[in-house]
């Protein structure tokens, strides 16, 4: 079982009932994105999830209430990227382990465009707020990184949160690949092989500059 890091073992539950549309991480608690989607997925019922990578320090503090929302009846669809191996195998192992089949889990699969979207997307029966900023799914990006994130509703601006729940509707449909036992076997094999040949990259680079000096 994996160790959840939560708000009640971070001790910070009081947190949870601050609210604020404007997050900005650092040393303020009030300003963590984290607080935030805490109160959101406590309460919709359905959550989407666009994100260039997934780390599993963020997974582990997102899971617990990911899997109460689930629980619940909540339906959650992910998206994520593949780009270079940084999405940790870890954290997609993490969420297919404990969330199993009850959550779409899929990559970005369009080669030859950059896919670098940060968004949360949190539907309740009589609205829906979206979270559009800088942070990725990772403990420091949730909590007290530099991220800056911005709240708003389909209520107070209809128009655009469409343009953007319209745009993932696509991706998410269109240009992606569901993440079953074999992608995620095959991802987590090809995420090996590039850290090695970064790795040689780096040391050829230093191997060279010391024959120049």
């Amino acid at each position: 079982m994996a160790e959840f890091i939560t708000a009640e073992n971070l001790g910070d539950v009081v947190w949870e009932e601050y609210s604020t549309d404007v997050m900005t991480g650092d040393r303020n608690k009030g300003m963590y994105l984290y607080y935030q989607l805490v109160g959101s997925m406590r309460k919709a019922e359905r959550i989407d999830i666009i994100v260039s990578f997934l780390m599993e320090s963020g997974v582990k503090m997102l899971l617990k209430e990911l899997d109460r929302a689930m629980t619940r009846g909540a339906k959650i669809r992910i998206l994520t990227g593949n780009y270079l191996g940084i999405t940790q195998p870890s954290a997609l192992y993490l969420i297919k382990h404990e969330l199993g089949a009850h959550v779409d889990l899929r990559f970005y699969n369009e080669k030859g465009r950059s896919f670098h979207p940060k968004s949360y997307i949190f539907h309740y029966a009589d609205r829906s707020d979206i979270y559009i900023g800088s942070s990725n799914i990772s403990r420091s990006a949730l909590t007290s990184g530099i991220e800056w994130n911005y709240r708003f509703s389909s209520r107070k601006d209809p128009d655009n949160y469409k343009k953007f729940y319209d745009t993932f509707e696509d991706l998410f449909e269109n240009h992606s690949i569901v993440i079953d036992d074999e992608e995620l076997r095959r991802y987590a094999k090809h995420g090996i092989d590039l850290r090695l040949i970064k790795i040689w990259i780096i040391m050829t680079k230093r191997k060279n500059m010391k024959k120049q000096m």
